[in-house]
């Protein structure tokens, strides 16, 4: 017998810390979807109204090609497999996917949860929040050093970048800092960029703080981070190693 809703999200890592009981309530806005291969699940520009698992077979997360041309696996940006969580765009400001997602096996077999009222739910019991969106930026950063590891790497020398998080509310902030971070990391042609998730260093109070360790250098801590102070340290500091001194973190100094 196939697996149910509850064992596969058992088995997903943002969701398996859950207890029995903290999991039965998503359940009630989780459905089990079938589709063939070649089928697409959901397409690029579309409001993003569902965070999906893959519970069998395999998916392909591609761009379209203009003009409504057939896209292949040229197109393919990422790979899933089974239990891997996708679409995060439903949880992030302005709601529509990226990518479309494709089921490149003979059947895909999806958990589709509603985004909005996993959320309320999120806000309801923010320790809740806090487990289950930190378990899914810890993925993110997983996945996009996987991209980069396969990519080969560049003749730069090598950066991290870490997003620190403390509360719930830090979590929400870390998830868009985070989705900054990867957009310019997969629009760069740096290959050896690695992406990370820490815990709280004792100084965020509504906004992450960001570490950034080029290779050969002191780390540098920036504070109260957003999505676009992100996108200007990336390309500022990482690329062009100018720290952005107005920007940070001063030794003692409370955010």
């Amino acid at each position: 017998m196939p697996d149910q809703p509850k064992e596969i999200l058992q088995r997903t890592e943002a969701f398996e810390q859950l207890t029995e009981q903290e999991l039965t309530p998503v359940l009630e806005f989780t459905k089990l979807r079938e589709f063939s291969s070649g089928r697409r699940l959901f397409k690029d520009g579309e409001p993003a109204e569902n965070l999906w698992v893959l519970s069998e077979g395999s998916i392909d997360l591609r761009f379209e090609l203009p003009g409504g041309r057939k896209t292949s696996d040229e197109q393919t940006i990422s790979s899933l497999s089974e239990n891997q969580i996708f679409g995060w765009s439903s949880m992030i400001p302005p709601y529509k996917y990226k990518l479309s997602a494709y089921c490149i096996s003979k059947q895909c077999r999806v958990l589709v949860i509603d985004a909005g009222q996993l959320m309320n739910y999120f806000r309801a019991h923010p320790d809740i929040g806090y487990r289950v969106l930190s378990g899914m930026i810890r993925v993110v950063g997983k996945r996009f050093q996987q991209l980069q590891g396969s990519a080969g790497q560049a003749g730069f020398a090598g950066a991290k970048v870490t997003v620190h998080m403390g509360t719930c509310g830090i979590a929400a902030g870390a998830r868009q800092v985070m989705k900054a971070l990867s957009e310019e990391v997969a629009r760069s042609s740096r290959q050896n960029i690695e992406v990370a998730t820490g815990g709280c260093l004792g100084f965020c109070q509504s906004e992450p703080n960001v570490t950034v360790h080029i290779e050969n250098e002191e780390p540098v801590i920036y504070q109260h981070m957003n999505e676009e102070k992100m996108r200007r340290v990336f390309a500022e500091h990482v690329i062009n190693g100018r720290v952005q001194t107005d920007l940070v973190l001063e030794k003692g100094e409370a955010c």
